[in-house]
């Protein structure tokens, strides 16, 4: 991944780094956007990093000088939308970096000593709202997708990406996004949106960021369809640049064994779901069941809105519930696979959309009979508990002990990368990460690198080496009056 591109005047002089850095901020108001006057921007700080959890946000503080109030705006609030760009010196483009939202202070109106007066304005950038979606969830919606691919625009009624995105509001042009055609069989949400796509990002190796460009952007894949973009270094420090150069360790980060244990959907071809076997039952000579239906008896299917969860029996002869299925027989097809003396029977109710896991039934009969057999046909899907997969570097546990990463997810699959399970490729691909011995650098810049973002490959170029990294982290640090400041949190 590199640097966001710009305009190609705006390059030369960002590498040229002789003129001041610029900051352009607009709030949205009911009547538009409104621009701040860059002279009453007092402080602006903005940050973005790589979480733990696999996404990538951004948030930003901002402090002006509101000496006649103008910035006290009433009809603005939480999720106000404010956009932040950059520039260098006079007469060259505004390149807009940030897109946010007021969080939930709002516009802080700040009286000082004597007559002044500041607004400040904490921004998040829509992650934040995403993280939120579970707070006001529409809890009549579904919150379960089935036979997804993992994202494809092209299809995004079936892409788990749009699917779980909409459910936040963004449609199909709002988001940015690589093709990994890998169908997933059973997913449901559990956590807020941003957390679900986060734990996506992580199993399928994807950057996962609220950009300027788009307001969601899930690309980069090792897994994609697409040829990777070029990767080259964006950017290399040199002494030139760099007036604060900081290393340090990151021995958490070293791990020599990688575990990753999950509960993996299986689909199952169309099969028996369903079997009534309640009590009272009475076996023949032939030992083969019936249930009785006769009076005083009344079972429960009986009686009305009897619940019966789907369940199949593998081929060990255990019994294993089924959390979706489809493709279920009809009323009538369920009708034909009765098997009774007397009656006759028949569903009198038959409800098998209200729930994937159950259905909800009323068996009816006229007279007194004995039913040997009602059963329900459907295409399964079931959970292989505890799926496992253990990889470990000998070389790494003789020298240090074992150092042990414990995983679990829901979006790993056994979709075949290279003849392995996906859920095998991935630990391969992240033991060879840990087994790195990872430093990190912080870097601090007077150059205007605001087009710099967290996953982009640089360089830093000591005396003693040439280091390659990644940036995880960056701070732009704007005061009125002094240089720029940029600076970097680098892993190599």
């Amino acid at each position: 991944m590199k640097f966001y591109e710009v305009d190609n005047a705006l390059q030369e002089a960002i590498i040229a780094a002789d003129k001041p850095v610029r900051v352009k901020i607009q709030i949205e108001l009911p009547w538009g956007f409104e621009s701040v006057f860059e002279q009453d921007i007092l402080e602006a700080d903005f940050y973005g990093l790589k979480e733990v959890a696999g996404g990538t946000s951004a948030r930003g503080e901002i402090l002006l000088d509101n000496p006649q109030g103008t910035y006290s705006y009433t009809s603005a609030g939480p999720s106000t939308k404010v956009k932040i760009s950059f520039s260098l010196g006079d007469g060259l483009p505004y390149f807009e970096r940030f897109v946010f939202f007021l969080d939930d202070n709002g516009i802080q109106d700040i009286k000082g000593p004597g007559r002044k007066r500041f607004v400040r304005l904490g921004l998040r950038d829509l992650s934040a709202r995403l993280r939120k979606t579970d707070e006001s969830r529409d809890w009549t919606a579904p919150a379960v997708f089935t036979y997804s691919v993992v994202c494809d625009k092209t299809q995004a009624e079936k892409s788990l990406v749009h699917c779980i995105a909409q459910r936040a509001g963004l449609s199909v042009t709002d988001i940015d996004c690589s093709t990994i055609p890998v169908t997933l069989p059973y997913i449901r949400l559990t956590k807020n949106i941003w957390a679900e796509l986060s734990s996506l990002a992580t199993a399928y190796r994807c950057h996962l960021e609220c950009a300027p460009e788009k307001p969601l952007v899930f690309a980069h894949s090792q897994y994609q369809t697409e040829p990777l973009q070029d990767d080259d270094y964006s950017y290399t420090f040199t002494g030139q640049d760099i007036f604060y150069l900081r290393k340090t360790g990151r021995a958490e980060l070293y791990r020599n064994s990688v575990r990753l244990k999950i509960n993996l959907p299986i689909a199952l071809e169309k099969r028996e779901i369903w079997r009534y076997d309640e009590a009272p039952v009475v076996y023949d000579e032939f030992l083969q069941a019936h249930y009785p239906f006769k009076y005083p008896l009344v079972p429960e299917i009986e009686e009305g809105n009897y619940e019966n969860h789907y369940s199949i029996i593998d081929t060990g002869g255990k019994e294993r519930a089924v959390v979706f299925a489809d493709n279920i027989d009809s009323k009538e097809e369920a009708e034909n696979r009765l098997e009774y003396d007397g009656g006759p029977f028949s569903y009198s109710g038959y409800d098998i959309t209200t729930h994937h896991d159950r259905a909800i039934l009323t068996l009816h009969k006229e007279t007194d009979g004995d039913l040997y057999k009602a059963a329900i046909y459907g295409r399964p899907i079931v959970l292989d508990l505890n799926r496992s997969c253990f990889k470990h570097d000998s070389e790494g546990i003789a020298a240090y002990g074992t150092a042990a990463l414990n995983v679990t997810g829901s979006y790993f699959s056994e979709y075949l990368i290279d003849g392995k399970p996906h859920y095998e490729d991935w630990v391969i691909r992240e033991l060879a990460e840990r087994i790195q011995n990872r430093r990190e650098f912080t870097v601090k810049t007077h150059r205007g690198l605001f087009n710099a973002r967290v996953g982009a490959k640089v360089r830093i170029l000591t005396q003693r080496e040439l280091l390659n990294g990644t940036i995880n982290a960056f701070t732009f640090r704007y005061r009125k009056n002094e240089a720029f400041q940029s600076s970097f949190r680098i892993t190599v």
